[in-house]
């Protein structure tokens, strides 16, 4: 069984069945921010956590992580964040939040392009919040070499829709056998709208690979 993750950066959780090749790259950018003015962080990806420049200056504020991943690169700087019970998305994020009284300015941590549902949701609702990008998401300059390392596949993981773009524009073999996975229901209808079909797993499974082997029953 031979598995592709297209996840930009390796995973603490090594499976010798899992070849991790990114389809892009992160680049920091340059960041102004004045933390004092904020009392909550929310950081959207793993790639915002490593890529913010006052990482070590969080102490006292509250900390949320919109899915384990995001909450695993926090741990290594010694934070305990918040992260939502099941649905590790935007919504996710906004539905712990409406849980608990919301104290202060908020600050949304994320990349150039991405999502920006939550600070929407919060301004409209009248609590100040902003964004700062921390990075951003690079094409690389050729394909060829990456496409050879995709031939006789059996699973492709996505967990950007970046990365389920950039497959089909310069990867993607039109094969049958080929079996596509989603880390959410929003990484599969990206996929969806390439007309193909795909499985959501859960990705931050202790046993990736028993999540995997699942799709095919």
């Amino acid at each position: 069984m031979k598995i592709i993750d297209t996840k930009p950066y390796s995973t603490t959780l090594e499976y010798h069945e899992i070849i991790n090749i990114p389809l892009y790259k992160i680049c920091k950018v340059k960041q102004i921010v004045n933390l004092s003015n904020y009392h909550n962080i929310i950081f959207q990806s793993p790639s915002a956590v490593m890529n913010f420049d006052q990482i070590a200056f969080l102490e006292d504020k509250r900390i949320i992580a919109m899915g384990p991943g995001t909450s695993s690169h926090l741990r290594k700087h010694s934070y305990v964040a918040e992260v939502p019970e099941t649905e590790y998305s935007s919504e996710g994020v906004i539905n712990l939040l409406n849980k608990s009284e919301l104290i202060g300015r908020t600050l949304v941590i994320k990349g150039e392009g991405g999502l920006s549902r939550i600070s929407e949701y919060l301004n409209s609702a009248s609590f100040i919040t902003d964004e700062l990008n921390t990075y951003n998401r690079q094409k690389f300059e050729s394909y060829e070499k990456i496409k050879k390392q995709f031939s006789n596949i059996d699973f492709v993981i996505f967990s950007s829709a970046l990365a389920v773009e950039l497959y089909f524009e310069y990867i993607h073999f039109n094969r049958e056998n080929i079996k596509f996975l989603a880390v959410s229901s929003r990484i599969q209808n990206v996929i969806k709208s390439f007309n193909k079909e795909s499985a959501v797993i859960d990705y931050f499974s202790d046993d990736l690979i028993s999540q995997i082997k699942l799709t095919l029953t």
